[in-house]
């Protein structure tokens, strides 16, 4: 039953990012509402773990790739919001082309 409400919780979280992608074509906002979606946490590693993680699940980005997210400040990086989004701009292209 574990994995089963571990897989909605996922996917939940996974829907919400996209729609905030959607809506907002920013990526700290996405990061922002991810991590409000995480919950809160003294444990800024594993944070990161999970929104790398995410990131990579919900828009399909390599997993190298999607690490470097962890440089925005929200989760114990060195970028500032408006760095984040001159770095990352391009990294999410979601819906996918076909």
């Amino acid at each position: 039953m574990e994995d089963e409400e571990y897989e909605k919780s996922r996917s939940r979280i996974i829907q919400s990012i996209r729609s905030c992608w959607i809506a907002e074509q920013s990526v700290v906002p996405v990061l922002r509402k991810l991590v409000d979606e995480l919950g809160s946490s003294d444990d800024r590693v594993g944070t990161a773990f999970q929104v790398v993680n995410y990131m990579a699940w919900a828009f399909d980005i390599r997993l190298a790739i999607a690490g470097k997210f962890t440089r925005w400040h929200g989760i114990g990086g060195d970028l500032s919001d408006e760095e984040t989004e001159v770095r990352f701009e391009g990294f999410i292209t979601w819906p996918p082309q076909l």
